[in-house]
């Protein structure tokens, strides 16, 4: 049914749904499955040295192998679009990059296909956050030394020193995401809104040209009602913005604990599907998925 002209949502472009922490519990195959039907989903991939493989939303090196040789396979048949993949960087892996090491997303981008890098340097994802601000030329030079790379940087309390420097002089790769379960914590881990109040959703970095996104206490049985508000608060048609979930997607089984529940994904999928929302101009990841090296997963 086509959205009333009244309704946020009748004018609001969503370039991404991100679903995040796909682990070795998911079939490389049925992303691939998924991806080719439904070109607005992004996996989200996290990346932390010590839980690699080891940790339930922490894929092991092994599985990442599987989905680099499922996506040859189908890219050998001649039938194949583009699937979008973000790397989550916590602990080491983030401060690595903040330090100025670019050698990690080269090896995302150009073995593994990631052509957007989520950095989270908050205490819940392994990284001393009180002195971000020193990291400002660093990291600014590993952004200006990958251009065909999205760099999104976490905005929260604990980070403003180095984000709000980085919306002062924005590069046309840097993007910034909203995690309304970090801002309501103060960076400490939170699974989810158990309080069942509204989760807060600052407006967009001013710079219209920046593309933004926002999670956090998003589940499949208030998507719809968050995405209105947050339409309500990006309150600008011809800015695209995406949508992250993460523990909204998680399930608790016998032996099973914190699993990724492709159920619920898929009724994501559905929900965003039927609301038949306006395509979005093409976001920079998509610019760049015509420019891959030559052997990655994006022809």
């Amino acid at each position: 049914m086509p959205l009333d002209e009244g309704d946020p949502l009748h004018s609001f472009e969503l370039s991404f749904l991100s679903l995040s922490g796909v682990d070795d519990s998911v079939s490389p195959r049925t992303l691939c499955d998924i991806s080719q039907e439904f070109s607005f989903v992004e996996w989200g991939v996290n990346f932390r040295a010590e839980k690699q493989g080891k940790e339930p939303r922490y894929a092991s090196l092994a599985w990442l192998r599987q989905l680099q040789e499922e996506i040859d396979r189908r890219q050998q048949t001649g039938k194949f679009a583009p699937i979008h993949f973000a790397a989550h960087l916590g602990g080491e892996y983030c401060v690595d990059v903040l330090k100025g090491d670019t050698s990690l997303v080269r090896t995302l981008w150009e073995d593994y296909g990631f052509l957007r890098i989520h950095l989270c340097p908050t205490r819940s994802h392994g990284v001393n956050s009180s002195q971000l601000k020193k990291y400002m030329s660093t990291l600014k030079s590993v952004i200006v030394a990958l251009p065909q790379v999205e760099f999104v940087m976490l905005v929260t309390r604990e980070t403003r020193a180095l984000t709000f420097q980085l919306m002062n002089d924005c590069q046309p790769n840097l993007a910034f995401f909203y995690d309304a379960e970090e801002a309501a914590s103060g960076g400490s881990p939170s699974r989810g809104n158990s309080s069942g109040s509204q989760p807060r959703r600052p407006p967009p970095c001013p710079h219209p040209g920046i593309h933004c996104g926002y999670g956090g206490g998003l589940t499949i049985e208030n998507l719809t009602d968050e995405l209105r508000r947050i339409a309500q608060v990006v309150n600008c048609p011809k800015r695209p913005v995406w949508v992250d979930l993460e523990s909204g997607l998680r399930s608790s089984g016998l032996g099973r604990p914190d699993e990724f529940d492709l159920g619920k994904a898929w009724a994501c999928i559905r929900t965003v599907f039927d609301l038949d929302l306006p395509r979005p101009r093409p976001s920079f990841a998509s610019r760049w998925g015509t420019a891959r090296p030559q052997g990655c997963w994006r022809a």
